[in-house]
This record gives C-alpha cells, structure tokens and sequence, in this order.
C-alpha cells in the first residue's frame, strides 16, 4: 500500500504510515472530498495524527487533506484501532464567508468564473484583516470559464465556489507546494475525451470494454427545475418578476421560485434565476467500480473533471458525462476505484440546504 505522510500545516514532515488497514480518499470535482485512514493505534507515527494535522498520499501534492475527526476503539481481539478523518484542504474556504466591502451590501463581481472564484477567495482569505491563512496563496489566474456575474453577501465561501463551480463548469481545489511551504488555491477545467470530439483519443467506459467491474445508473427528477420565476425588489403588484427557462410544456415543466430581493436592476434578476436553475439539473448518473488497471489508466488517461463517454449495451446506454467524483480505496486486499459520472443524487441533507438557503433570503431583508 502506498505511505501516507503526516505533516504540520506548515508542511514539515512528521513521519510516514505504510502499514495502516484502510485508507480512501475521495477527490470531487465541485467541492472539497474526503478521506479516512484506519490503523492500529501502536503502529510507528500513528501519534502523529492529530486534529489540523496534514495527511498527503505519496509524494503526490495533489492529494493531501486535513484530519478533523479523531477516534480510538477496541476491537474483540482487544487491538486499538485508530481511525481519523477529514477533508482535502479546500474545505478551509467554507471557515470563511464573503463579506461585501465597506460602504456596499453586496460584493459584486463580473468577469469569467475563474476571476471571479479567485476574487472571493483572495478577499475573505488573503487581504481582509483578521481573515488570512498565513500559508495559502492563489496560482496565477488563467481567465478560464464564462463570463459571469455574481453577488454575494455573508454566504459561506465554499458553498459560493461551490455553486460557482457548477455554474461555470469549472472545478476547483488546494495543492500543496513542498518547496514554498504554501498552500495553492487554483481553477482547473477536465479534457474532452468523449466519442464526440475528434481532438483527442476517446475514453470509453463499459462492460463491453472490460473496464468496469460493477455499474449502477440513475435517473431523477426530484428537485429538477427547469423554468424560474425570479422576483425582485417591490411589494405585491410592484414586484419585479422576471422569467427564465427553456419552452417546455405540461408535464415537462418544472417550475421554481426564486427571491431575488437582494438585486436591485432588475436586468440581473435573469442571470440569478439561470445560476439558480444550474442547481436544479436533472440528475443523470453512473456509479461505477471502474478496473484500474484496463485499457484507459486512472490520472494519465482519464482523471476528475474530464468528459468521458459511459456506456452500457445491455441496458441501451451512452452518454458523454463528466468525471465528478473519483474514490481511491486502499487495503490489504488490493486496490479499488469507485468513479461517479455526471452529478450525485442530492441527499436530504443537500435538500434541506436548499430549502433553508431560500428561507434566509427572506428572513435577512
């Protein structure tokens, strides 16, 4: 199994872990992914896995996280099993908020995604008072994704860059430099291998190719919306409205609300219902344990945030998707990928989120 470092946030190395039980460490896309390592407690360096400690898989600067959660049991064979889990390090971003600058209700941004994404983080991580994370610092900015324009006022920085991220189709993570001792803030967008490009050689994935060990294929309506009633400022019939969606009729149309009180042109209120609708795709999905050693190899033919193409024969499948989710699996019986394409079903608790974001819309005017 590969070692696992442990090292201070100020990336000074505290020692290795190569004999543990378990290890997975899940990258996504959007948002920040996760990881947990399970070993015995007595094994050389387990002492060094403390909260806020760093874990990195490798020498692989990519794939490095933060323990925040501890937790020690006794088995039945009466061994001490550590276990720690935690996040990849963009999860410090949601320790933050965006907070409008002085003298403005709102911190307003137009530019491409990648602009603005780096905007919020520079300012609620890195210039305001208080607010800084000694270590991290943004990678030069590229200018990548569409142009967009974003308002935000006291939300959660990493919930914002996450719906940015869906937004502009553009993912986002922190890396780690060794040599500067810093943390990297950066944008990155995935290659194009689907069969319906001819740029680059095509990435299938299906049992007909014996790359995949297991498929699971979703389809959902339930929190769909495909057509917005946006309103603005105003009261009763003085209520600015405005409507934005595709031209679907009866039962194909989904219908959402969105309070947009917080806009004040009214030729933004468009913009906020189309953000608002990218929250409420239709959700179409693989999950699938994909073969890691088939004819396409994992980070050099294909990776997180590229488009592939999935199939299934049997079930008269394809699609051209998105890699959103990659799982690394390390144990003693061997190595395992689980790989999601296109967008994870929304749990109750994402739901729950969604519902009490729009309430806080109306409670904070």
């Amino acid at each position: 199994m590969k070692a696992i470092r442990i090292l201070k946030p100020t990336l000074e190395l505290q020692g290795e872990i190569d004999n543990y039980l378990s290890f997975s460490y899940l990258r996504r896309y959007h948002l920040p992914g996760e990881f947990q390592l399970v070993t015995n407690r007595k094994v050389q360096n387990a002492d060094k896995l403390e909260i806020n400690h760093l874990i990195m898989l490798g020498a692989d600067k990519y794939k490095a996280g933060i323990i925040r959660y501890k937790e020690i049991k006794t088995n039945d064979k009466g061994e001490e099993i550590l276990t720690v889990k935690g996040y990849t390090l963009g999860v410090i971003t949601g320790q933050r908020i965006i907070i409008p600058p002085d003298g403005l209700a709102y911190d307003i941004q137009e530019a491409d995604g990648e602009t603005v994404m780096k905007h919020y983080v520079r300012r609620n991580c890195l210039d305001m008072p208080g607010m800084e994370f000694p270590n991290l610092v943004i990678a030069p900015n590229q200018n990548r994704g569409e142009n967009t324009k974003w308002q935000s006022r006291y939300k959660n920085l990493a919930e914002e860059l996450e719906r940015l991220s869906r937004l502009t189709d553009l993912g986002w993570h922190i890396y780690l430099d060794l040599d500067l001792r810093k943390w990297i803030f950066d944008i990155y967008n995935g290659r194009d291998f689907s069969v319906s490009q001819s740029i680059n050689p095509p990435v299938i994935f299906s049992p007909q190719f014996e790359n995949v060990k297991s498929q699971e294929y979703t389809e959902s309506l339930i929190g769909y919306g495909n057509y917005a009633i946006v309103a603005g400022q105003g009261e009763g019939a003085e209520r600015k409205i405005a409507m934005v969606g595709d031209d679907a009729t009866g039962l194909d149309k989904h219908v959402i609300f969105v309070d947009a009180r917080d806009i004040e042109n009214t030729a933004d209120l468009m913009p906020r219902g189309e953000a608002k609708l990218s929250e409420h795709k239709r959700n179409t999905s693989f999950q699938s344990e994909v073969l890691p050693y088939g004819p396409f190899l994992y980070q050099k033919d294909w990776d997180v945030g590229d488009l592939v193409t999935v199939q299934n024969k049997d079930w008269e499948l394809i699609m051209d998707v998105r890699i959103t989710e990659v799982e690394e699996v390390y144990e003693s019986g061997g190595f395992r990928l689980n790989v999601v394409f296109g967008n994870s079903l929304p749990t109750l608790a994402d739901k729950i989120n969604q519902e009490l974001e729009q309430t806080k819309v109306e409670i904070t005017r």
